[in-house]
C-alpha cells in the first residue's frame, strides 16, 4: 500500500537504500524547482525515529535541500511525497533508475525544441528530462534534418552520430541524396563517411585514386557524370567532376563486382575495408598454399633443368678426378670452370623452386572457412585473401588436415578469455614497440650481424620476398607497414625516453661528418673498415622491424644475437602493471614466483589497483620476467661440438696462389686489419 501527501523538507533524509548515491550537480534543477515547483512526487518510507528517508528522487531532494540552504524555500517546506513501506524501498528506487524508458529521440527532439523556444536554458532542459546538457545540444543540432531522415532516425534505422555528420549541411535535398547513396554501404557509411560527402560536392580527378580504379574520367562521364575543366592548370584539362555520389556509387558497384569474383573463386567471404587497419588485419590468420600437379610444359620444363644440372655435376667430378689422378692442382681455366659450374646449379636450384612455388595454390577444401580483405587504397585495390577468422581457424585446419597449417592471427575469439584478462591493444603495441627498441639496440653494436641482415633483404628482394626479412630498409616511420617498428608505438614514458636516446645516440654517432655530399662521400671513403661498419650497423639498425612472432628470419636473427627480452625490459606500473587487471597482475607475480601462498594472492588481490601496482613493480624487480607477448624463448640446447671426419670423396683441389698484390697496396690492407 502506498499513501501521497506532503511532508516538511525537514523531515525528510537521505536512505541508505537509493541507488543513485550521488546526485551530482543540482544546481539547474533547483533552479527549475524554483520557478516552475516540484512536478513529480519523492518516493519515501518511515524509518524508526519519525524521520522519512527518500528512497527514489534523490536528485530532486538534493535540490530542495540546495534551495532551503540558499534561503529561497522554508526548512519545513511542504513537499509531494508517495509513502511506501520499508520491504519496498529497494524495488521502488530500482525501478525509477533502471526500469523507465527512455523516450525516442525524435520526440525527444520535439520536446527540447518546445522548451528552447519557450525560453529555456539548455540546462534547464537537460535537469527537466534527467539527461546530460551534450544530449540535448545534440538533439537540438537535428532540427536540421530532413523530415525523411528524422522518420528513418524514428526507427532506429539511422544513429544519432550518422544523423549528426548528415546534419554537418543544412540542405535536406544533399542530405537524403547521401543517406540514399550511401545508406546501404555497411563498409562506407559510417558518420565520417558521411560527413565527407555532404561537404565535399567536387572531386579532382588527377589528385583522387578513386577515379583511377574506376577506369578513368571516361567511366565516370559514361556514366552520366558531368565534368569541369580546369583552366588554370597547366594544359587547361584538368577534369573536375561535380557529381561525388555518382563517384562513389561506381567505386562501390566496382567493389561488389570485385566480391562477387572473389566469392566465385570459392572463399567463404569477403569483407571490403574502407581503409586498412592494421591491428584488425592481425587477427587474422593466414592458410598457406599448397602444392598442385603442375603443367606438363612447367614438368618438362624442370626437368630439362634437373638433367642440366645433373650433366654439370658429373663435368665438375671429372675435373676433378683428372686433377686427382695426375697428382695436381686445378689449372686456371679448370678452377674458372669449376666456379662458373657452382654458380649455375645454385641458379637451377632456385629456378627450379621458382617454378614450383608458381604453381601452388589454396586449398579448395579449406576456402569454405577462409575469406578474403578487399581494400582500396591510394596504391591501388589491396587483396588479402587466406584469412582465417578465429572462429573459423578449427575447420579451416581439419580441412586442411597435412597439407599445411595456419599461422598468426587469434587461436580464440575476443570473449574466450574473461574481459578485463585481456591486455589492450595500444598496450600489447607498446609492448612490442619496446621490444623492437631493444633489438634495434643490440643491432646498433653488431656490425656482422647488421651486415647480413641487409644482404637477406638483398636477396629476397631480388627474389620478390623481401617482406619476410626484418627490415624494410626505412628509417623514417612511414616504412613499408610490416614488422613492429611501424604502428607500434611506445607509450610509457620512460619508453619514449629510451626511444629517444637511442635516436639522439645514432645522431651523435656522425654529427662530425661533413654535410656537403662530395666531403661526406670522400670521408666514408677513406675511414678503416671498423669506423664503416659502425655506421652501417647504427643504419640498419634504425630500420629493423623484426615480426611479431618469434619465427622465420625474425627467429634466426635474434638467435644470432643471442637476444633476451629479459635484459631489456623491466616491468613498472606505467608499461604495463599499472595498464591491466588485477588478476593478470598477480598472475605475473605467480609466474615469477613471487607470491607467498594463498593468503598473499588473495590480499594482492584485495588492494586498489595502484597500490597493486607499486607492489608488483617492488616484487618483479630483478626477477627477469616479461611479458608473454614479448617474451623470449628458450634457447635450444646445443649439442655438444664432435670432430668431423673429413669427407674423402669430392675434395677439390685448392686454387692455384693468385697473383702477388702490389707491396703498397697490400701494406696499406694490412694497416687497416690491424687497425
Amino acid at each position: 500500500m502506498s499513501t501521497t501527501t506532503t511532508l516538511p523538507l525537514s523531515q525528510l533524509v537521505v536512505s541508505p537504500k537509493n541507488v543513485r548515491q550521488n546526485p551530482g550537480d543540482v544546481t539547474a534543477l533547483a533552479a527549475s524547482i524554483a520557478a516552475q515547483g516540484l512536478l513529480q512526487n519523492i518516493v519515501v518510507s518511515p524509518t524508526e525515529n519519525g524521520t522519512y528517508q527518500v528512497d527514489a528522487g534523490g536528485r530532486r531532494f538534493a535540490a530542495l535541500t540546495l534551495l532551503a540552504e540558499q534561503g529561497k524555500i522554508a526548512a519545513d517546506f511542504p513537499v509531494p511525497v508517495k509513502i511506501i513501506s520499508a520491504e519496498e524501498a529497494t524495488a521502488a528506487s530500482l525501478s525509477e533508475n533502471v526500469q523507465r524508458e527512455a523516450m525516442n529521440p525524435v520526440d525527444e527532439l520535439n520536446a527540447f525544441k518546445q522548451l528552447v523556444d519557450e525560453g529555456f536554458t539548455i540546462d534547464r532542459v537537460a535537469d527537466t528530462f534527467g539527461v546530460t546538457p551534450l544530449v540535448v545540444q545534440r538533439r537540438l543540432k537535428l532540427v536540421a534534418a530532413a523530415p525523411e531522415l528524422l522518420e528513418l532516425y524514428r526507427a532506429d534505422e539511422i544513429s544519432t552520430d550518422q544523423m549528426l555528420a548528415l546534419c554537418a549541411t543544412d540542405n535536406h535535398e544533399v542530405q537524403v541524396h547521401v543517406w540514399e547513396t550511401y545508406g546501404s554501404m555497411s563498409w562506407n557509411n559510417k558518420p565520417a563517411d558521411l560527413r565527407r560527402a555532404v561537404l565535399t560536392r567536387e572531386v579532382e580527378a588527377d589528385r583522387d585514386h578513386r577515379v583511377a580504379f574506376i577506369g578513368g574520367v571516361a567511366a565516370y562521364e559514361a556514366a552520366g557524370g558531368e565534368v569541369r575543366r580546369d583552366l588554370f592548370s597547366t594544359d587547361g584539362q584538368a577534369a573536375i567532376l561535380t557529381n561525388p555520389e555518382l563517384l562513389d556509387k561506381l567505386v562501390a558497384d566496382k567493389l561488389e563486382a570485385t566480391k562477387e569474383n572473389l566469392l566465385a573463386e570459392g572463399w567463404g567471404w569477403v569483407e571490403i575495408w574502407p581503409t586498412w587497419d592494421y591491428s584488425a588485419s592481425y587477427a587474422f590468420g593466414s592458410l598457406p598454399m599448397v602444392a598442385v600437379d603442375l603443367p606438363e610444359e612447367t614438368t618438362s620444363q624442370i626437368a630439362a633443368l634437373r638433367e642440366e644440372a645433373e650433366q654439370l655435376e658429373t663435368e665438375q667430378e671429372q675435373l676433378h678426378s683428372a686433377a686427382e689422378t695426375e697428382d695436381r692442382d686445378l689449372t686456371d681455366d679448370e678452377w674458372e670452370r669449376d666456379q662458373d659450374i657452382d654458380d649455375r646449379t645454385e641458379a637451377i636450384t632456385a629456378e627450379i623452386e621458382q617454378l614450383e612455388s608458381a604453381h601452388k595454390q589454396y586449398a579448395p577444401e579449406a576456402m569454405a572457412s577462409a575469406g578474403v580483405i578487399l581494400c582500396l587504397q591510394q596504391s591501388g585495390l589491396r587483396i588479402e585473401r587466406g584469412k582465417v577468422r578465429a572462429a573459423d581457424r578449427k575447420n579451416a585446419a581439419a580441412a586442411l588436415g597435412d597439407a599445411g597449417e595456419i599461422t598468426g592471427g587469434r587461436e580464440t575469439e575476443s570473449a574466450g578469455r574473461p574481459k578485463g584478462e585481456n591486455v589492450s591493444d595500444a598496450l600489447r603495441r607498446s609492448l612490442l614497440g619496446h621490444r623492437n627498441l631493444a633489438v634495434q639496440n643490440v643491432i646498433a653494436e653488431r656490425p656482422d650481424a647488421a651486415k647480413i641482415l641487409l644482404a637477406c633483404w638483398t636477396v629476397k628482394e631480388l627474389r620478390g620476398s623481401s617482406r619476410e626479412v626484418p627490415t624494410d630498409l626505412s628509417i623514417s616511420n612511414g616504412g613499408y607497414g610490416y614488422g613492429t617498428r611501424t604502428y607500434h608505438p611506445i607509450t610509457d614514458d620512460a619508453g619514449k625516453a629510451s626511444a629517444d636516446a637511442f635516436l639522439a645516440a645514432c645522431k651523435a654517432a656522425i654529427k662530425d661528418l661533413p654535410t656537403a655530399d662530395g666531403k661526406l662521400w670522400d670521408t666514408l671513403a677513406e675511414m678503416k673498415p671498423a669506423q664503416l661498419d659502425k655506421i652501417i650497423a647504427l643504419g640498419v639498425a634504425l630500420t629493423v622491424s623484426v615480426n611479431e612472432e618469434h619465427k622465420g628470419l625474425t627467429a634466426k636473427l635474434l638467435e644470432t644475437l643471442d637476444f633476451d627480452m629479459a635484459e631489456h625490459f623491466e616491468p613498472t606500473a606505467d608499461n604495463y602493471l599499472g595498464r591491466v587487471s588485477k588478476p593478470l597482475v598477480v598472475e605475473a607475480l605467480t609466474e615469477a614466483k613471487q607470491i607467498k601462498g594463498e593468503a598473499d594472492s588473495t590480499a594482492l588481490l584485495a588492494m586498489k589497483k595502484g597500490t597493486l601496482a607499486a607492489e608488483a613493480e617492488k616484487r618483479l624487480a630483478g626477477t627477469g620476467w616479461v611479458p608473454k607477448g614479448i617474451r623470449s624463448p628458450k634457447p635450444k640446447a646445443k649439442k655438444q661440438a664432435e670432430p668431423k671426419a673429413k669427407a674423402e670423396p669430392k675434395a677439390k683441389p685448392a686454387k692455384a696462389a693468385p697473383k702477388a698484390k702490389a707491396p703498397a697496396k697490400a701494406a696499406a690492407e694490412a694497416a687497416q686489419v690491424a687497425a
